[in-house]
């Protein structure tokens, strides 16, 4: 019963928390879940980084924090709570748990935003089912920040951005991050190695 009234509080302390960032900033909600498609402006209150380029949280509606991943937001307010949404930051790759300057990627992205609100610009769900989206904090480009500090590798293949070339090529310029090992190998090249490749670039 204890445990109970404890997740009862930490829950209602969530919702509390989501209202209040509705009432400072309503200009940037979406009005209910409906309004939550490809290229919808969002918010959302990180709650978990999975790792360097993924992140999960509730995106804050005027009507409370929903998830993006139920459609009509259905299922009542426990189910809503509850429920997250997994976010893929557009246009970059971050080297995979395991991967050299995995780990550094995801712990210095839960510096970033962990727990903090984000503007998130939709664009579209992956066969995963999470949603594409490029994220700002304070107006800065989070992806942009991870490729400033040669966290992640600049994802060409599907989105292509001047600046992010840019900030990727200056990074690998001063050897930071995972630039400093000449061997780094892009996430997408790793995914497809066997177990026995992978061990020569741990």
């Amino acid at each position: 019963m204890k445990k109970f009234l404890m997740v009862a509080a930490a829950l209602l302390m969530l919702s509390c928390s989501c209202k209040n960032g509705i009432e400072s900033s309503p200009s940037r909600v979406v009005a209910s879940i409906t309004d939550i498609h490809s290229n919808a402006n969002v918010r959302l209150k990180v709650s978990r980084i999975v790792d360097g380029d993924t992140f999960e949280g509730h995106i804050v509606t005027d009507g409370g924090s929903r998830t993006a991943t139920t459609p009509e937001g259905g299922g009542g307010w426990w189910a809503q709570q509850m429920a997250v949404t997994v976010i893929r930051i557009n246009g970059i790759d971050a080297p995979e748990r395991g991967q050299f300057y995995g780990d550094v990627a995801t712990t210095h992205l839960h510096w970033l935003i962990s727990g903090k609100t984000l503007d998130l610009k939709l664009w579209q769900r992956d066969q995963y089912g999470r949603w594409i989206a490029t994220a700002f904090l304070d107006g800065a480009d989070i992806g942009a920040e991870m490729l400033k500090e040669g966290l992640a590798w600049h994802f060409e293949q599907y989105y292509y951005s001047v600046e992010y070339a840019r900030l990727q090529r200056e990074a690998k310029q001063d050897g930071r991050g995972l630039w400093s090992d000449d061997r780094a190998v892009a996430p997408w090249v790793w995914r497809k190695m066997s177990k026995y490749e992978r061990d020569a670039y741990r």
